[in-house]
C-alpha cells in the first residue's frame, strides 16, 4: 500500500469517520467487550477507497454549523453555498459542483485570513487546507497508479519509479523505468490540457481529441516525443511523453537566451545560433543583408533558422499557442552525430470552431507576426521569424514543407488521426462518447490537411515584389 494511502486511512481516523471502526459503529461501545462476536466465514479485508474517505472527510469538515459557529450566521449565508451537498457522505470528492464550491471556500478563506487572526478561525482555515490536500493526494495516487500499471505491461520485469513533475500547471509524474535489459527511461505523465491542474481546485473536463492528434502529429514528423494515452475516465486521461532528451541531450530554449541565469548559457546558445550571435539587440542597428550573407557560410546557423522555420510553420498550421511565446515548451536535442534537432514539449490547441486559415494567416507570416508579436523574442528567433528578409523566409518554410522536415506532413496527419481514432474507439471509458469526440477529430484532420496545402500553394505561387504589399 502506497504511503499516501496509508496516510489517508490515518487521517479518516483523525477526522472521526468512525464507519471504519467497528466498535464505534455500534451504539454501545461497551457490548464489544461483553460477549464474542458471532463466527463469520473468512473473508480479505475490504477496505474503502480513497475516494470515499476523502469524501466523508469533506462532510465531517464542511459542516455549516462549524462555519456558522467561526465566521457568523450572516456570513456564511452570504455565500450562497449548498451545504446540505458538502455535508452528504454520499456526494463524491470529484463531483464538478462540490469541486467548485470548494474552490469559492477556499478564496473566502484566504480573504479572511488577511483579517482574521483567532485561533477557532486559523484552526477551521488549517483543516480546510489540509482537506484540499488529501484531495490532491488522491489524484496525484490515481495518476501513478494508472501510469505504473500501464508502463509495467509495456515493460514486464522492469523497475518503475516516481518522482515530482518538472514544471507546468497540470497534474502531474515523472516515471523513470529501468529496464530488463539496463536500460533507463524516463516519461512526463501530465493530465491533459483541460485535465485536473496541481492547483488543487480544478474541475476537469473532458479530453480534446485534437490535442492527442497534435502530440502524435508531432512524434510521427520527429519534432515531438514518443507518445502514450493513459485514462481513468473521458476527464481524466494522461500523456505521457518519452523525456526529450532521450539519447542524447535536451535543454528548453529558455536556457539558451540566459532565462536560466548560469553563466554557461550564453556559451549554450551560441552553439545554437552560430554566427546569429552578431546581431544587435536594437534592430535599427542590423545591416539585415549583410548578416543573411554570413549566415549563408555556417552551417550551424543554417540548421538553427531551419528549425525556427519549422516551428513557425508548425504553429501556423496546427494553430498552436502557448509555443513559440513559451521558451520552457521547445528546445533542443544534442547528439553526438546530428546538428541540433528542435523538439516541442508542450502547447495549447486553439479554442476555434474554425481552424482553417485562409490568406488573413499567410499575410501574418509575410511580416513576420502571428499570434504573438515576434518582434519580442530573442534576436537569433526573431531573426527567423520576423527580421530575415522575406525572401528567405518563404525559400525557407517552402523548402521545409516541400522536401525538409515537414515533406511528410499529409502522411503524418494520417498517421496520427489513426492512432487517436484507434485510441478512441478501443477505449473502453470512451464507449459512450465516441461519436462525439469523433465530431472533433474528423474536421480537424481535415483542416490540418487544408492548411499544409494552403501554405504550400500560398509559398509556391508568392512573388518578391508582394512583400512590399504585406
Amino acid at each position: 500500500m502506497k504511503i499516501s494511502k496509508v496516510l489517508l486511512y490515518a487521517l479518516a481516523f483523525t477526522f472521526g469517520i468512525q464507519q471504519y471502526n467497528p466498535v464505534h459503529s455500534m451504539d454501545h461501545p461497551d457490548e464489544a467487550f461483553m460477549s464474542p462476536p458471532p463466527k463469520a466465514a473468512p473473508s480479505a479485508a475490504v477496505f474503502p477507497t480513497p475516494g470515499e474517505i476523502v469524501s466523508k472527510m469533506q462532510a465531517e469538515v464542511l459542516r455549516k454549523d462549524r462555519f456558522v459557529a467561526v465566521l457568523g450566521v450572516e456570513v456564511v449565508d452570504s455565500w450562497g453555498f449548498d451545504w446540505s451537498m458538502l455535508e452528504d457522505p454520499a456526494v463524491s470528492f470529484g463531483d464538478a459542483h462540490r469541486i467548485s464550491v470548494m474552490s469559492s471556500l477556499h478564496t473566502k478563506l484566504q480573504n479572511l485570513a488577511r483579517k482574521r487572526y483567532d485561533v477557532e478561525f486559523d484552526k477551521l482555515h488549517t483543516e480546510f487546507l489540509k482537506l484540499r490536500e488529501r484531495v490532491f493526494i488522491v489524484h496525484m495516487d490515481r495518476l501513478e497508479t494508472i501510469a505504473e500499471h500501464y508502463f509495467s505491461s509495456c515493460f514486464p520485469g522492469s523497475n518503475i519509479e516516481h518522482d515530482d513533475k518538472a514544471g507546468g500547471v497540470q497534474l502531474g509524474t515523472q516515471v523513470k523505468i529501468a529496464l530488463k535489459n539496463g536500460e533507463k527511461r524516463k516519461y512526463h505523465v501530465k493530465t491533459h490540457s483541460a485535465g485536473r491542474a496541481s492547483s488543487r481546485s480544478s474541475v476537469a473536463k473532458p479530453v480534446n481529441p485534437r490535442e492527442l492528434m497534435v502530440y502524435k502529429f508531432l512524434e510521427h514528423l520527429g519534432f515531438g516525443c514518443e507518445t502514450h494515452f493513459l485514462e481513468r475516465s473521458l476527464e481524466d486521461v494522461y500523456i505521457a511523453t518519452l523525456d526529450a532528451g532521450h539519447g542524447g541531450s535536451f535543454n528548453v530554449f529558455e536556457k539558451a537566451t540566459g532565462g536560466s541565469g548560469m553563466v554557461e548559457d550564453e556559451a549554450y546558445g551560441q552553439t545554437l545560433w552560430g554566427a546569429l550571435q552578431i546581431i544587435n539587440q536594437e534592430s535599427s542597428l542590423n545591416d539585415w543583408n549583410a548578416i543573411e550573407t554570413v549566415v549563408q557560410s555556417d552551417r550551424v546557423a543554417q540548421n538553427f533558422l531551419l528549425q525556427v522555420a519549422s516551428l513557425d510553420m508548425l504553429s501556423r498550421i496546427l494553430r498552436l499557442h502557448d509555443l513559440l511565446n513559451n521558451t520552457d515548451n521547445f528546445g533542443f536535442l544534442e547528439t553526438a552525430t546530428a546538428m541540433p534537432l528542435l523538439k516541442v514539449i508542450d502547447f495549447r490547441v486553439a479554442d476555434d470552431r474554425i481552424f482553417t486559415v485562409d490568406p488573413d494567416h499567410f499575410g501574418g507570416f509575410l511580416v513576420g507576426n502571428g499570434l504573438y508579436n515576434y518582434v519580442g523574442s530573442h534576436r537569433a528567433m526573431r531573426y527567423g521569424l520576423h527580421d530575415r528578409p522575406t525572401e528567405e523566409r518563404v525559400k525557407a518554410a517552402l523548402h521545409i514543407l516541400t522536401a525538409g522536415p515537414l515533406a511528410r506532413s499529409h502522411e503524418c496527419v494520417d498517421l496520427a488521426y489513426q492512432d487517436v481514432r484507434n485510441y478512441i474507439t478501443s477505449t473502453e471509458a470512451f464507449a459512450a462518447h465516441v461519436s462525439d469526440m469523433m465530431m472533433q477529430l474528423d474536421p480537424f484532420r481535415d483542416a490540418l490537411h487544408h492548411n499544409i496545402a494552403f501554405f504550400t500553394e500560398s509559398l509556391q505561387s508568392w512573388k518578391p515584389e508582394e512583400s512590399k504589399k504585406a
